[in-house]
């Protein structure tokens, strides 16, 4: 009686695990479809696999104003390790540009990637020269990111998602630890969306 009951709990174990799997990928398809449909985006979801315990996160790619935009999940997590990280990214055609913005405070430096020996760069604003460390090699184009209110906005993104943007190589970058599995995270990436289209415009205007 013992090995009939040992395997039958594996089995309920597995089909639990399989329906929670199930209904975590739907929640995030349906809101990379609600992305897609919002800008006309064109949805990839790769098929499960494994008998559907393994369901890769689906990605979303166009254009937006002109600009390639794309919201996926990168096959390494951050600074590889297992943490899983949703990435935005927007074309922004000024290339020589590079940036790094994350929250400031004791714990920045887990968010700060390889800031290719960039200074920090004050705002000018002591609440948000408190609130984000700001690195870039280029501050006259950097302070247009944080004109016509855009600063509190992005230090609100910031501090909601503990996100970070990147900047370089043309292109605006946003990256959020965990996945779009809900309303309040969709309509944080396109709050990033409205954010990136204006700076984009305001860099280039110069």
């Amino acid at each position: 009686m013992v090995i009939p009951f040992f395997i039958a709990l594996v089995l309920g174990i597995g089909a639990i695990y399989w329906i929670l799997l199930k209904n975590a990928a739907d929640k995030i398809h349906t809101q990379y479809g609600k992305l897609a449909e919002a800008y006309d985006l064109e949805l990839n979801q790769p098929p499960p696999t494994l008998a559907g315990f393994i369901r890769p996160e689906p990605s979303v790619y166009g254009e937006l104003d002109g600009r390639e935009l794309s919201i996926s999940v990168p096959g390494k997590g951050l600074q590889n390790t297992r943490q899983i990280e949703t990435v935005l990214k927007l074309a922004l055609r000024e290339k020589s540009f590079s940036a790094q913005i994350t929250g400031s405070g004791l714990f920045s430096s887990f968010r700060q990637r390889d800031s290719g020996g960039m200074q920090r760069w004050k705002i000018g604003d002591e609440q948000l020269d408190a609130a984000l460390d700001v690195r870039t090699n280029q501050g006259d184009l950097c302070a247009h990111l944080f004109e016509d209110g855009r600063g509190q906005a992005l230090a609100d993104l910031i501090k909601a998602g503990k996100g970070s943007i990147y900047i370089g190589g043309g292109v605006l970058a946003y990256a959020e630890l965990g996945l779009i599995a809900n309303e309040a995270v969709r309509e944080r990436f396109q709050s990033v969306l409205s954010l990136f289209t204006s700076a984009a415009e305001a860099i280039e205007g110069q």
